[in-house]
């Protein structure tokens, strides 16, 4: 049940893998929810937060099913589904064009209005962080909506384990000096 016959060949039956989102979801798990618990301490009744597509963002969603008085801004179709019977919680979802393969959404609608939102606080995942190249990650519709928002958020956090440092994906979403705090786990390197 894992291939579908075609014509010349086999390939892999859609219906039957999971997304990459749910993949990655999964992959440091255990790190991913030691970075949510230490972020989910900078958030206080009465925020507006963004959270973006990220694995780690929603590690950090899956704190705030009970939490009272938030107000969560993203455009990611697994925290909308975590998060939309939360009775404490006022959801505001931007947007926008599916990505399948990470159940995101981006495009110009979800652009446009990121651009007419302003958050207490914006929690960021990426692909890489690197010292030359800054925060990166892969798909170029996610990041400009992660860009717009983290030029609206009054303090910009970035979720990072370590695998992700020394690391550069395609496209750029920031400097390392637009970034307020980077909550990460154990860095080896001295000089990162």
């Amino acid at each position: 049940g894992l291939l579908k016959k075609t014509y010349g060949g086999a390939v892999l039956d859609e219906a039957n893998t999971e997304t990459d989102y749910e993949r990655r979801r999964a992959e440091n798990e255990e790190k991913k929810e030691e970075i949510a618990e230490r972020a989910y301490q900078f958030i206080e009744p009465g925020d507006t937060i963004y959270l973006d597509y990220g694995t780690s963002s929603y590690a950090l969603a899956k704190k705030l099913i009970d939490f009272e008085d938030l107000t969560v801004v993203t455009n990611s179709i697994p925290i909308v589904n975590l998060l939309i019977r939360s009775t404490g919680i006022n959801l505001i979802i931007l947007g926008g064009n599916v990505r399948k393969n990470e159940d995101s959404l981006f495009g110009t609608f979800g652009l446009n209005n990121a651009k007419e939102i302003f958050v207490d606080i914006g929690f960021f995942g990426c692909a890489g962080i690197d010292l030359k190249s800054g925060v990166t990650n892969y798909h170029m519709g996610e990041i400009e909506i992660s860009k717009a928002m983290l030029h609206h958020s009054k303090t910009v956090i970035v979720l990072a384990d370590e695998t992700k440092f020394g690391k550069s994906a395609l496209y750029k979403t920031s400097n390392l000096e637009e970034l307020d705090i980077v909550i990460t786990t154990d860095i080896k390197d001295p000089e990162v």
